[in-house]
C-alpha cells in the first residue's frame, strides 16, 4: 500500500510522521509539497500526542530538542468567567504538551523524515494524477466554500504579533480575555512568544482591535491581519482514496489546542479504517465528524458564563447554544458516582495511540469538566 500526503504545514508533517512510524513495511509513505508555501507564522500548541510521535520518530526530548520547543504543562485562563480572575488548565503532573514554531518543525521533518518516507518537491493542482492508493490532502484552507458546512463560534478575526523572549519563563499558554474575545500568548520559541488577538469583526472593527491589542499588551508591530471561518467538509473523504485532513478538513479557533490532536485522531481513525480493517470509511468520516462537533461544543462552554468583560463581544458570545446532548450528559454526571468512577481514568494508551476512555467527550476527561465547572460555572 502507498499513501501520499499533500502539504508540508504542520498537519501534513504530523500526518507523514503517523503513518510512516505506526504503519510497518508494507505501507510506503510519500510526502508531496511545494517549497513555495511558507508555513504559519503563528506559534502553535499541543496537547500530549504530538510530543509522543516526535519522541517515537525522532527520540525528541527535551535536551535533544533541534526544533527549540518549549514545554506546555496547561493554559491559564486569565479573566474568564466570574468566580476567579485565574484558572489554570493543567495537564497530568508528569505529561507535557508543547509551543513550536511551524517553519522549525517543518524544515526538521522535511530533512530528518528522509530516513521514514519520500519527500517529493512538487505543486499538485490535481490529486488524480498521484500513484497512490490514498492520498492525504493537507494543502492547507480550502478556497470552495460550498463543499463545507461553517461551526458555530463568536470568532472570525485575529491580529497577530511577535515578541521577544517569554514572559516569566511561563511553560504554560496564556488565554487572556479582552473585550473583544480573548488574546493568546505562545512561547513559540525559547526566546520568542506568538501573540494573538481574536476577535469578531461584525462586532469589533478592525481599528478598534488594533489600539486595544497595542494597549493591552505593548504590542508595537503587527505582522499579520486573517479573518476566518469556522468550518468542516461536508465530505472528509472524497471518492475511493483522497482523505482530507488539516485545514482542509476542519478549523476551529485555538482555544484549548485542539487542531493537532484531531489531525492525530483523524490519523488512527484512517489507519484502522484503511490497514486494521476495523470499520469502513463512512464510519470513520462519522467518528471525526463527531468527534469534531464535540471539540466545537466544549470551546463553546468556555463563552457560556462570559468574562470579567460586559460588552457586546461577550453578549454575543453567551448567546450560542450547545445542542449537543451527549454534552449535558456528562455535564449532568458531576458528583454522581459514574463521574468519580472515571475521574481518573487514564488520559490514553500511547500504544495504542489515542484510545480514550468509555466516558471522554471529544479530548476532554472528567477532570477537565471538573476544573473548568468549579473554575467559572
Amino acid at each position: 500500500m502507498k499513501i501520499t500526503i499533500l502539504g508540508a504545514g504542520s498537519a501534513g508533517c504530523f500526518t507523514a510522521l503517523y503513518f510512516s512510524y505506526y504503519t510497518d513495511d508494507t505501507v510506503e509513505v510519500e510526502l508531496i509539497h511545494d517549497p513555495d508555501i511558507l508555513p504559519t507564522p503563528v506559534g502553535q500548541a499541543t496537547l500530549l500526542l504530538p510530543p509522543v510521535l516526535l519522541w517515537d520518530t525522532f527520540q525528541f526530548n527535551w535536551y535533544n530538542n533541534p526544533i527549540d520547543a518549549v514545554p506546555k504543562t496547561g493554559i491559564l485562563y486569565e479573566g474568564w468567567g466570574k468566580k476567579k480572575d485565574k484558572i489554570f488548565h493543567p495537564f497530568p503532573f508528569g505529561s507535557t504538551g508543547m509551543h513550536f514554531s511551524p517553519s522549525k518543525l517543518q524544515e526538521y521533518v522535511l530533512n530528518a523524515g528522509k530516513k521514514l518516507f519520500k519527500v517529493t518537491e512538487s505543486k499538485v493542482e490535481d490529486c488524480t494524477g498521484i500513484d497512490s492508493d490514498y492520498i492525504i490532502d493537507c494543502r492547507g484552507t480550502p478556497t470552495n466554500w460550498e463543499e463545507y458546512d461553517f461551526l458555530e463560534n463568536p470568532l472570525n478575526s485575529v491580529l497577530i504579533s511577535q515578541k521577544e523572549g517569554i514572559e516569566g519563563n511561563n511553560l504554560w499558554t496564556r488565554s487572556v480575555a479582552t473585550p473583544d474575545g480573548w488574546a493568546f500568548m505562545i512561547p513559540q520559541t525559547s526566546n520568542s512568544t506568538s501573540v494573538g488577538y481574536l476577535y469578531n469583526h461584525s462586532i469589533t472593527s478592525e481599528g478598534d482591535a488594533v489600539s486595544n491589542f497595542r494597549d493591552m499588551f505593548g504590542i508595537e508591530e503587527i505582522t499579520t491581519k486573517l479573518k476566518f471561518n469556522n468550518y468542516i467538509a461536508k465530505q472528509p473523504v472524497i471518492g475511493d482514496r483522497v482523505i482530507l485532513n488539516g485545514n482542509r478538513l476542519f478549523f476551529i479557533e485555538p482555544l484549548e489546542a485542539t487542531s493537532i490532536e484531531t489531525q492525530l485522531e483523524w490519523c488512527r481513525y484512517i489507519r484502522d479504517w484503511i490497514i486494521g480493517n476495523k470499520f469502513d470509511g463512512p464510519v470513520a468520516v462519522k467518528k471525526i465528524k463527531t468527534y469534531i462537533e464535540e471539540v466545537k461544543s466544549f470551546i463553546l462552554w468556555h463563552y457560556q458564563v462570559g468574562s470579567k468583560y460586559n460588552t457586546p463581544f461577550w453578549d454575543y458570545a453567551k448567546s450560542f447554544k450547545i445542542k449537543d446532548g451527549m454534552f449535558h450528559r456528562r455535564i449532568s454526571t458531576i458528583g454522581t458516582p459514574e463521574w468519580h468512577s472515571n475521574e481518573f481514568s487514564p488520559s490514553m494508551n500511547f500504544v495504542d495511540f489515542g484510545r480514550k476512555a468509555a466516558w471522554n467527550y471529544g479530548q476532554w476527561e472528567p477532570w477537565n469538566f471538573k476544573m473548568w465547572h468549579e473554575g467559572v460555572v
